[in-house]
């Protein structure tokens, strides 16, 4: 029998976050950025692919939205394989690996650990490789251990929100201040919908998207006369459904539904009458503007960088 010794580790500083696809539907939840490293000695790029998997689905299986934001909050792994053993049993050898997988919340800004959990894991296979695949495929997703550590996760970040909600508040109208809507409401709603300061940050959102339509307004006239003026109602429809009525281009935009509706065919005809209805009525308003300042937030984040140092992070 012989016996292997191999720890797991970082060989590469070109490490990443995995950010999956985000929507508006994302909004809103207590949501996760997975961090794996790139390139980990002992494990290829097969095993490590398989790890994600695991992890991903761990998670989300737990009610957890497996994407991120602003990474302000991160879930990885670590993982030491620690005895490689291969048995003669008949005509082949068999390897057991016997490793050990961590999983760990963190809140990046402060580097805090808000929950982490570690499991033994075994497997077998006819070589080093396969024991060690064997192992990763035999990750349970649906475990209580890590069932029990992400609800401590889940209840650590839900009380980061209550305690910090006023904080947000102050610096997204700081930032209202220097004309950064954008980064004011996507901030706002990084605030998940179970915390109690919800409803308050859902009315500042608007608020300052109510302030933003002011100043995007006009460029999204100018932008649905000239897609008239190609006959894409279709763009100029969603661009002047965005503008809310209580914006100084309202009764421009009103105007111009009004003027172009005649001119559509019978299924274009029954989207702008929707649209011309939704403007003055209240309960469609205010489920527009929920709708805007998601897209809002989705849009802003999907476009800063989405690199996270995970030896950075595991520190």
């Amino acid at each position: 029998m012989r016996k292997y010794l191999i720890l797991v580790f970082v060989t590469t500083f070109s490490l990443y976050a995995k950010v999956f696809s985000q929507s508006v539907d994302d909004v809103g939840k207590i949501t996760l950025s997975i961090v794996m490293p790139e390139n980990v000695d002992g494990l290829d790029e097969s095993q490590l692919s398989k790890l994600e998997t695991k992890l991903t689905n761990i998670t989300t299986a737990q009610g957890f939205a497996a994407v991120g934001y602003n990474h302000n909050f991160v879930i990885y792994p670590k993982m030491a394989i620690y005895d490689v053993e291969a048995s003669e049993t008949g005509m082949q050898n068999v390897y057991l690996a016997t490793t050990e997988l961590s999983l760990i919340i963190k809140q990046v800004d402060n580097n805090v650990i808000f929950s982490s959990c570690s499991k033994q894991i075994k497997g077998t296979g006819k070589n080093k490789t396969a024991a060690i695949t064997s192992a990763i495929s035999s990750i349970p997703i649906y475990d209580p251990e890590f069932k029990a550590f992400i609800e401590r996760g889940k209840a650590q970040i839900l009380k980061y929100y209550e305690l910090k909600c006023n904080d947000i508040i102050l610096k997204a109208e700081s930032l209202v201040k220097t004309q950064a809507y954008e980064e004011a409401i996507s901030l706002l709603m990084t605030v998940p919908d179970v915390a109690n300061c919800y409803p308050e940050v859902l009315t500042k959102a608007i608020d300052v998207f109510k302030i933003y339509q002011n100043q995007q307004c006009k460029e999204d006239i100018q932008r649905a006369k000239a897609a008239l003026e190609a006959n894409d109602y279709h763009l100029s429809l969603a661009l002047l459904s965005r503008i809310d009525p209580s914006s100084t281009c309202a009764s421009e935009s009103l105007s111009i539904m009004k003027s172009a509706g005649s001119k559509v065919d019978a299924e274009e005809k029954r989207n702008w009458d929707f649209a011309m209805k939704a403007y003055s009525d209240n309960v469609s308003l205010e489920k527009m503007r929920i709708n805007a300042v998601k897209e809002i937030a989705v849009a802003y984040y999907k476009n800063q960088p989405s690199t996270v140092n995970y030896l950075y992070i595991i520190k």
